[in-house]
């Protein structure tokens, strides 16, 4: 059966692309290179919902499973992890503004993102297929934008709920009170940060809804040399700028497997209509050369 691979479109000017296609790398921005004044900005929830939360989780598993177990939060250690957990509010927010983001989005045939991202269109449009062995190397992590109204209260303890129910769902041999031992391993708080510092950078205001924007988040910022084994095809809507040419031609060079499309707006039906585009290089013979053939 065929591995069935993630997919999302970076839309890219024509400078950029051309930087990208000649390095073969694709490049995480910070938070802070990104567009959005507000990124990764968010308040932290009271520390004090740790101890509430852990124990409503084991105690849903519990029920979930008909094991004889309720937890109930102590009010002392409650208040020891608190404090701890609070020491850690700055590291977690600094740990945040060091990931890598490569935006993207779910389709190529969105003219305002062809607009302000393509310079009008003078660019083209990136189809990344993200096969599980790059992605487990370079420990990425696919993530949707969550797009609201409301202010940006992050709650990592509600991400410790996911990661617990999932390994929850993992092992179904384990005990709630060993998955409850595993919740304080580094194993079970790397996996917990991961998740949640994900979540922290992808929660934008809904003016930005109309990205719908699929992030790739890394650990850190900067290039990965990775183009080679994530794209698959570039889309283009004009061929009227500088970088086109030579964007075709590190495509046949460098990069022959991967296809190309063109990517057509109309005022009437079809609205959006897509077609392949085959590149053939033919040879042509100089002046020069003829000249020498014939004498």
């Amino acid at each position: 059966m065929t591995e069935r691979m993630l997919v999302n479109f970076k839309y890219r000017s024509g400078p950029s692309a051309l930087r990208s296609l000649s390095d073969g790398t694709v490049y995480f921005a910070s938070p802070a290179e990104l567009n959005d004044s507000l990124e990764a900005k968010f308040s932290l929830v009271d520390p004090m919902s740790y101890a509430r939360t852990l124990a409503q989780t084991l105690t849903e598993i519990a029920a979930h499973r008909k094991e004889p177990a309720k937890y109930v939060p102590e009010e002392e250690s409650a208040e020891r992890i608190a404090k701890v957990t609070q020491t850690d509010d700055a590291t977690f927010v600094v740990n945040c503004q060091r990931l890598g983001i490569l935006s993207g989005t779910k389709r190529p045939d969105n003219q305002p993102m062809w607009a302000y991202y393509c310079n009008d269109s003078r660019g083209v449009c990136f189809e990344f297929e993200w096969p599980r062995d790059v992605v487990k190397k370079f420990s990425l992590r696919p993530t949707f934008v969550h797009y609201t109204d409301q202010p940006r209260v992050h709650d990592r303890f509600e991400d410790m709920k996911s990661e617990l129910l999932a390994l929850g769902e993992k092992h179904p041999d384990w005990t709630v009170e060993q998955l409850h031992e595993h919740s304080y391993t580094k194993e079970f708080f790397a996996s917990w940060m991961t998740r949640s510092m994900s979540r922290a950078v992808s929660t934008k205001h809904v003016d930005w809804a109309h990205e719908a924007e699929l992030r790739m988040v890394s650990p850190r910022a900067g290039p990965l040399p990775i183009l080679k084994q994530i794209l698959k095809r570039v889309y283009f809507t004009r061929t009227d700028f500088p970088e086109w040419s030579p964007i075709v031609m590190l495509l046949h060079q460098l990069y022959p497997a991967v296809e190309m499309a063109q990517v057509i707006f109309s005022h009437s039906e079809p609205v959006v209509s897509i077609h392949p585009l085959s590149v053939k290089l033919i040879p042509v013979t100089m002046p020069n050369e003829v000249s020498s053939s014939g004498s």
